[in-house]
């Protein structure tokens, strides 16, 4: 079986496809913390609350939301969870309110669900292409096939490696040329019209202001860049092994 031949391309490239999105995927997983909120919420120059929330507020709060998402709370549990009133605004409130209104809510549930299935897929891309290289290793096959297998993963991951450094390379020029329809693009592309634009003053902005999301895409970026630069040196080495 040879590495190049119609039938070899096909796991060759499932492959090539699996490494960007499951390099993407485990930097949004790195991104949805604590550690990352309290990294940006306490770093220099990082926005604050022009409506009351202390850094303490965004962290207590922010996690709620990131807790939504991972959990299998229905949105009724997040919808009875309260400010304070003096957290509240407009200020002046006579009782506590809602932490998020019902369009928020139905953001983040939007969001827990599409997060939801990108982790199933990439578990799934995971295990079939772990599954694979089991089968290459452990299977007695000839080694003729043996060596093809390996072949063909890596083949695949070294094409899987320049693709994520191509996307990072291109949607780093779009974001510099234009951030914001860029960030419309992307919610245009996940989420339905109407759903994801909220006034400054609502708890999703508070916690989640627009420089986050900006500092959100670097680092997704730089995660990818330098985890393709080092699928890429791996594979070099791999390769002057097997000489």
């Amino acid at each position: 079986m040879n590495s190049s031949c119609p039938i070899a391309r096909v796991p060759s490239t499932f492959i090539a496809l699996a490494v960007p999105f499951l390099i993407v995927i485990t930097s949004i997983r790195l991104l949805l913390s604590y550690e990352f909120l309290q990294f940006e919420y306490e770093r220099p120059g990082f926005p604050a609350d022009p409506y009351g929330f202390t850094t303490d507020d965004r962290l207590e709060y922010g996690m709620v939301a990131i807790a939504f998402l991972f959990n299998d709370a229905s949105a009724d549990e997040l919808a009875m969870r309260r400010l304070p009133r003096e957290k509240c605004w407009p200020p002046g409130a006579d009782a506590d309110c809602p932490l998020f209104s019902m369009r928020e809510i139905r953001h983040l549930a939007d969001t827990q669900e599409l997060l939801n299935g990108g982790f199933a897929l990439a578990v799934l891309s995971l295990i079939l292409a772990v599954t694979g290289l089991l089968l290459a290793y452990f299977l007695p096959l000839a080694t003729q096939y043996r060596a093809a297998l390996w072949r063909i993963h890596r083949d695949g991951l070294r094409r899987g490696a320049i693709i994520t450094l191509a996307l990072v390379l291109v949607l780093a020029t779009l974001a510099a040329a234009a951030w914001d329809r860029a960030f419309d693009a992307f919610h245009r592309l996940f989420f339905t019209a109407g759903t994801w634009r909220f006034p400054y003053s609502d708890s999703l902005i508070r916690l989640y202001p627009e420089q986050l999301f900006v500092d959100a895409a670097l680092f997704i970026g730089g995660f990818a860049a330098a985890s393709a630069i080092l699928i890429l040196l791996l594979l070099k080495i791999w390769r002057r092994y097997q000489r």
